[in-house]
């Protein structure tokens, strides 16, 4: 395979990163038969959803596994960036975090605070066109390395 074949394959997979991890600004999770969403960025770092005054409030905790969800795509792609032949690893972290982004609604928990006694609510999650996308391109990432190991080979 020509070496510009793969530095076009390498320049794609690094866009396909940078554009994964970028869909944390848009809505990631929708609650079901609702018109609530919340972007990938309330759901990672937390998020206070409502707010009663004294009486309690609703909050999103922060999540370390979504962070890690919306973080791999943007590491594999700094990994190719680095690394011109790393794409055995960049296609192990698009793996990973097409894995994690799908597991998204599992890891995210709310929780409602009534007169200073902690809930943790059950939300039937739907999702989202930044976490369909970010997934996506996750995947899209891994077929696109995987393609350039089996052509270099």
């Amino acid at each position: 395979m020509k070496k510009s074949t793969l530095n076009e394959f390498r320049f794609i997979t690094i866009l396909v990163g940078i554009v994964a991890a970028f869909m944390i600004f848009l809505p990631s999770l929708i609650v079901k038969d609702t018109d609530s969403s919340y972007t990938g960025l309330e759901i990672a770092f937390g998020y206070e959803f409502l707010n009663l005054g004294g009486l309690g409030d609703g909050k999103f905790l922060f999540s370390f596994f979504n962070v890690l969800a919306y973080s791999l795509p943007l590491l594999a792609a700094l990994l190719l960036f680095v690394s011109p032949k790393g794409y055995l690893g960049s296609a192990i972290i698009f793996g990973g975090a097409a894995v994690l982004l799908f597991l998204i609604p599992e890891f995210t928990v709310a929780t409602v605070t009534v007169l200073g006694i902690v809930n943790e609510v059950s939300v039937e999650w739907v999702y989202g066109s930044g976490l369909i996308i970010a997934a996506s391109l996750s995947v899209l990432g891994l077929l696109i390395n995987l393609m350039s190991i089996f052509r270099k080979a």
